[in-house]
């Protein structure tokens, strides 16, 4: 079959960086590539080349057999290639409805068509299952209902081409049984998709073929069935993947570092208890709505508890916003990594250096050598923590979602913070990065953090908490203990199910 879209030896550089190394790709219609590989692999440069954002130094797009150069995102749109980015492009002061149709707005006459806009959202709102007012501007919307709306937006172009990078990152289950059904129905209607996940069972449930970047090349592309996951991670990796091991659970602990008793948090139906120990890690469970989200922004200052009290370390403190939290020795971690946590403006060593505590060191005494100016300590960090960049003044932007990620990390270890507060810590992170920082979080634990993982992660809370407290509808249905933090107890405790027997509940 004729491919829709081939790319012919693209080769993209970087100062000091080959993104992309002569890579070639034929695209088909009906077809669902999956596109994997570790962060910073350059799959993002290849979907910014297909995109329109970036032109590539050498090589060749062809679209439907003709040459094509995109000078612009418009161009790569008006060739039939649509892209769900895994930066959002909202504009949080518009409506979902103005949002979805932004660039090319439905008219009548000349003005633009509000009521048909609206409409057309409505329908496309319906199709992945989304239960949402299109004239509610994008500001007031949960990170989940916002990556719908930038899906929902892909979706309203008439397109040849769907490029979904990372889709279902910030989604529950639901939602994302609804997107695997939406892009079926994509490819059954002849459309290609090449589809970019870090959640390796979503490339085996709904990819025909899969083609893997490792450091810039194409090292793997094949029919999905002819793989199984540890196959595909050597060749995600270039050998045989690490491991991480939990351990013994934290039975030894120190004092308590983190308590709360009755707090009470708008839109959340009772008031939360919680405490953590020094050295302990404590996983926060549930669905969306549960309200564990709510309690981690109000332990960070972003949410005014109306009630209750929280100490840490004994002293009784007021989280009156981040700033206060910050000084209190509260440090979090937002789901929203882009949003709210890099400083993308910044370079990789002042966004890990922006909270430092007064000495500049933090619980870097604890962990590691401590050199004596702020470029050794980044170059330390950078050594210490497997950070991938190539020096320390290269803009955060530029780094993979995982390297990112390991520089917040950084930061909150310099922070020298008693309670570090992690959201959805792996969210859009390789199968190689993620053990990186599961490793490094229980490195801050044995420390002496006190650390709360806020996780839709099943499989993740099991594998790092030492005990796991689950919500559902606004109240806590299960603290799970030691051998009883498992997948099976977490997911039915979630969902309002009774856990196996020897749960605390």
């Amino acid at each position: 079959m004729t491919a829709v879209v081939q790319v012919l030896d693209v080769v993209q550089e970087y100062p000091g960086v080959r993104a992309l190394k002569g890579v070639s790709l034929d695209l088909a219609p009906g077809q669902v590539l999956g596109l994997v590989g570790e962060n910073g692999a350059g799959k993002s440069t290849l979907i910014r080349i297909l995109g329109g954002i970036e032109q590539p130094v050498s090589g060749r797009l062809v679209v439907r057999g003709e040459d094509r150069t995109f000078r612009g995102s418009a161009e790569s749109q008006a060739a039939g290639i649509s892209v769900v980015s895994q930066e959002f492009r909202l504009v949080p002061q518009l409506s979902v409805a103005d949002n979805v149709f932004l660039g090319h707005e439905s008219t009548r006459a000349g003005v633009v068509d509000a009521a048909g806009t609206r409409a057309r959202t409505a329908e496309l709102l319906d199709q992945l299952g989304l239960d949402l007012d299109p004239d509610r501007p994008v500001s007031s919307l949960t990170v989940g209902d916002r990556q719908m709306v930038e899906i929902a937006r892909a979706l309203s172009r008439e397109f040849d081409v769907l490029i979904m990078d990372e889709p279902t990152a910030a989604l529950n289950g639901a939602e994302i049984l609804r997107l695997h059904a939406i892009v079926r129905r994509i490819a059954e209607q002849g459309k290609a998709v090449v589809y970019v996940s870090h959640h390796l069972d979503e490339i085996f449930e709904i990819c025909h073929d899969v083609a893997v970047l490792r450091d810039g090349s194409l090292v793997a592309h094949a029919p999905t069935a002819d793989l199984d996951e540890a196959r595909l991670v050597e060749h995600m990796l270039g050998r045989a993947p690490q491991t991480y091991e939990r351990g013994a659970v934290t039975e030894h602990a120190g004092e308590e570092r983190l308590t709360v008793r009755g707090l009470r948090v708008p839109g959340v139906a009772e008031p939360f208890d919680l405490s953590v120990r020094a050295g302990e890690i404590v996983g926060l469970a549930g669905l969306v709505g549960s309200g564990r989200a709510e309690l981690t922004r109000a332990l960070f200052g972003d949410l005014p508890a109306t009630s209750g009290e929280v100490r840490v370390d004994g002293r009784a403190v007021r989280l009156r916003s981040s700033r206060e939290a910050v000084r209190h020795g509260i440090f979090m971690l937002s789901e929203d990594r882009k949003g709210e946590g890099i400083l993308p403006h910044l370079d990789v060593t002042e966004n890990a250096m922006v909270s430092r505590d007064r000495s500049g060191l933090g619980l870097l005494r604890r962990l590691l050598p401590v050199p004596a100016d702020e470029s050794a300590q980044f170059e330390r960090l950078r050594t210490d923590m497997r950070i991938r960049v190539p020096h320390g003044r290269q803009l955060i932007g530029n780094l993979s979602g995982g390297n990112q990620q390991k520089v917040l990390l950084g930061r909150a270890l310099l922070s020298g913070c008693a309670v570090l507060l992690l959201n959805e810590p792996t969210r859009g992170v390789d199968v190689g990065a993620k053990v990186d920082i599961y490793q490094l979080v229980k490195q801050l634990a044995e420390a002496g953090v006190a650390v709360v993982v806020s996780s839709s992660d099943a499989p993740e809370l099991a594998a790092i908490t030492d005990r796991c407290a689950v919500y559902f509808a606004g109240r806590q249905v299960a603290e799970l203990h030691g051998r009883d933090v498992t997948e099976d107890n977490i997911v039915s405790a979630s969902v309002g199910q009774t856990v196996q027997e020897g749960s605390d509940v």
